[in-house]
């Protein structure tokens, strides 16, 4: 059961016509892509996503599930959306409730447990290994948790265990955790009885209404996650962990673990005479003909002669005219940005980072300042 229903500001305007699971990542992918991807290499191949907030881009993203050899006669991946069951239809109300609106699929399933995941964070995951280790310890309920810095508690609910793995302590994002190091991640197994059992009454929290009480009868196992995992729940996260991808060898779609997802059906990339690339990502369907360093290119961005792009991403569809510049911004899809116009500035880590929305245009020897927030769709003819 994948959680895709959530909806915050936490990635300003790129969330704001779509959900945070549907936010383009890495060059080519969606954000849900590692999710299902993770599923599919693991063996599991019956996935449920619980979607709510803007779901179009995401239902458009799976469709049948194809990508990921999903679209079969038996399991496969399905879409579920809040539905009328014979009371007032309403939206979910939280992670347990999503849960319990849907939980006839459980019950007909027959299944022996539950993985249930947040479908909003990038990481790689053989999930048979915390199966492996639920079943080896015995306990009802098992979460995957993963060391981080003490400065990044507060992002994040810290459990402490002691040296049999059983949960002590959970702390919901904590201002500092010197009693642990260890983040939970939002990855939780249950044995599927015991979940139908605590979801008979209606609850809207998995960890305040479920896992606390379970934590206090020592019923809960942390499983020690130690694979390639980024937060993005911020756009500083966001773009600190798309950046990463920049510094080495690919941290994603390894030989042996491919992330899948919808192709694009466009010709490679172009790079014409006179271009510059250097420590960049370029999708397909783009034509190149400035200058790019250190940035992220999704499928069919055009880059005219004169242009400049920094330490940027820039989403699919967008086009930088002649002699404009680029720099430490996001911009979304179908943007224009025009001849001799400055996006964003500045290159320092601390340094604020330039968002432009879906469908934006910046008008020509326009300066949109360091910082601001353009809206989808906004026709923008002053520096503001």
């Amino acid at each position: 059961m994948i959680l895709a229903g959530g909806t915050d500001e936490s990635l300003s305007v790129l969330t704001r016509y779509r959900a945070r699971t549907a936010v383009p990542f890495g060059g080519r992918y969606r954000v849900i892509d590692f999710c299902i991807s993770n599923c599919v290499h693991s063996g599991l191949t019956e996935i449920n996503i619980l979607a709510q907030y803007n779901p179009k881009s995401l239902i458009e993203h799976i469709r049948m599930g194809k990508p990921w050899d999903l679209d079969r006669k038996h399991g496969g991946v399905t879409v579920l959306q809040p539905s009328y069951h014979g009371e007032a239809a309403h939206w979910y109300l939280g992670t347990a409730d999503a849960l319990y609106q849907n939980i006839d699929i459980i019950r007909n399933s027959r299944c022996d447990l539950v993985l249930v995941l947040s479908g909003d964070q990038v990481y790689i995951a053989d999930y048979g290994e915390m199966i492996a280790f639920h079943l080896s310890h015995g306990g009802p309920v098992t979460i995957a948790s993963k060391k981080v810095a003490s400065k990044d508690s507060s992002r994040f609910g810290m459990v402490r265990c002691g040296r049999d793995w059983i949960v002590r302590q959970f702390r919901e994002k904590p201002a500092r955790s010197r009693a642990s190091d260890r983040a939970s991640l939002g990855i939780y197994l249950f044995d599927a009885k015991l979940l139908t059992r605590l979801l008979k009454d209606s609850r809207v929290d998995i960890v305040f209404d479920m896992l606390l009480p379970l934590i206090e009868n020592g019923s809960v196992y942390a499983f020690p996650f130690e694979s390639y995992w980024e937060d993005i729940g911020s756009i500083h996260a966001y773009y600190g962990a798309s950046m990463k991808l920049l510094k080495g060898p690919s941290l994603i779609s390894r030989k042996s673990w491919p992330i899948y997802t919808r192709g694009d059906d466009l010709p490679p990339a172009r790079f014409c005479a006179g271009s510059d690339v250097s420590g960049s990502i370029i999708a397909s369907g783009c034509r190149i003909e400035g200058r790019i360093s250190g940035s992220i290119l999704f499928p069919g961005v055009i880059v005219e002669k004169g242009a400049d792009i920094l330490d940027s991403i820039i989403f699919s569809g967008t086009r930088i005219r002649r002699g404009a510049t680029v720099c430490r911004s996001i911009l979304d899809k179908n943007v224009t940005v025009g001849s001799n116009a400055t996006v964003g500035g500045g290159t320092s880590a601390a340094g604020e980072i330039t968002i432009i929305g879906k469908g934006a245009a910046i008008r020509r020897s326009l300066c949109v300042s360091q910082g601001r927030i353009i809206e989808p769709g906004e026709n923008v003819r002053d520096a503001g």
